[in-house]
């Protein structure tokens, strides 16, 4: 005769069981195959979410989580796959993309400790969205499960000396709006139409493509990101074309408060080019500069000494179309008369770059080209020296000007 469960052994069971069905009714699943870990966190329209990736975002709603590249998690040596140095000393690339999705990250090796680790699309915009596609920010689950600013100085892009992490770039201010009405026409908003890693050898490049409806026409949107092993920057470029069939008038902004040198704190970050400093608002002369960026230095106009980490950061701007720049103390503010005395000195000190307004008419391609990355200090100044672009962007604009998309 088979002896039936004990009562409180039934209640117990069925205690398990409601509570896991109402554990699966109250909560999101967000599984996206990326399989970074596995996340509890507090939902943002549910109770609870649980995710198998953590985004720069994700960090105060997070209740627990596995990383599965923590050495402290018994199977981390299954999950994880970074590649090997190829020989000791040579510098080399370890990508890793996510094509069905639009994010991912890489990491350059220089060969001798150092490295620059460059994130995409792992990270949430200010109205709390995602974004797909290679646009910079966010960082990888260790470093963004806490509140540990330390950690986070490896988010975005991010150089480490032998030592150190250095932030270099945030979560890009980035986007289209309409030439018309200017209203913003933001990455999260756009169709992502897929991704593809289009070559993997001694450089590497990555594609993200997209579709933007601006004044209800459409607009097709190629972006390129290009790296090469051991240099200090990636060359981003912008594909636009007019896949309507009425003429539409946009603008497009490329921008970032960075937090240069420590996450968090703009202080120390004044604004630089060739061969000056910017200490206040203001705009950068095009016709004789083609880049400019930060060095965390110390702005003297603020009050701030030089007890900084002299890290500079860089974004060049590259092809016919020449864009307005400028540093201001807020990414929705523009340099003008009433305030280009005002010293930069905000915790969001801004580089903002922008092309057009301007008129595409149906079928027509533009396109933008930045080399965004990490300048060198002179050794005998310490003023901060640009590095020499050495991937041909002229033969790179050419061909995806070519394309027929």
């Amino acid at each position: 005769m088979t002896r039936l469960p004990g009562k409180s052994l039934r209640y117990a069971l069925a205690s398990v069981a409601i509570t896991a069905i109402l554990f699966v009714i109250f909560t999101h699943f967000d599984i996206t195959g990326r399989n970074e870990g596995l996340f509890l966190l507090h939902g943002r329209n549910t109770l609870f979410e649980v995710k198998d990736d953590l985004f720069l975002g994700d960090g105060s709603r997070l209740i627990y989580g596995i990383d599965y590249d923590s050495p402290r998690f018994f199977l981390a040596r299954f999950f994880n796959k970074k590649s090997k140095s190829p020989e000791p000393g040579t510098p080399y690339l370890d990508a890793h993309w996510n094509c069905k999705d639009g994010s991912g990250y890489v990491m350059n090796y220089f060969g001798d400790g150092r490295k620059i680790f460059t994130s995409f699309s792992r990270f949430e915009d200010s109205d709390g969205l995602e974004t797909r596609g290679l646009f910079v920010g966010g960082g990888l689950p260790e470093n963004v499960m806490g509140n540990d600013l330390g950690k986070m100085d490896e988010t975005g892009m991010a150089y480490f000396n032998g030592k150190r992490w250095e932030h270099l770039w945030c979560n890009v201010n980035e986007g289209l709006g309409s030439g018309k009405t200017m209203a913003p026409v933001t990455p999260a908003m756009w169709k992502f139409l897929g991704s593809r890693v289009l070559n993997r050898g001694k450089s590497l490049a990555i594609e993200s493509s997209h579709e933007a409806v601006v004044d209800g026409v459409p607009m097709r949107i190629d972006r390129y990101a290009y790296f090469r092993p051991g240099e200090p920057y990636f060359l981003l470029t912008i594909r636009l074309k007019n896949v309507g069939n009425q003429p539409v008038s946009y603008y497009y902004c490329y921008g970032d408060d960075p937090w240069l040198g420590d996450f968090g704190s703009s202080k120390g970050n004044v604004g630089w080019t060739k061969d000056r400093l910017y200490q206040y608002v203001g705009w950068v002369d095009t016709s004789k500069y083609t880049w400019a960026g930060y060095f965390d230095n110390g702005n003297p106009a603020a009050g701030e000494g030089h007890n900084y980490t002299n890290t500079a950061n860089f974004i060049e701007w590259i092809g016919d179309e020449t864009p307005a720049v400028y540093f201001s103390n807020d990414p929705m503010e523009y340099p003008t008369e009433s305030n280009q005395s005002e010293p930069l000195k905000s915790n969001a000190r801004f580089i903002g770059i922008q092309w057009g307004p301007r008129t595409l008419d149906p079928g027509e391609v533009e396109i933008y080209c930045l080399a965004i990355g990490m300048a060198w200090n002179d050794p005998e100044t310490g003023f901060p020296v640009k590095p020499k672009l050495k991937i041909d962007y002229k033969k790179v604009m050419e061909t995806i000007r070519d394309e027929n998309r």
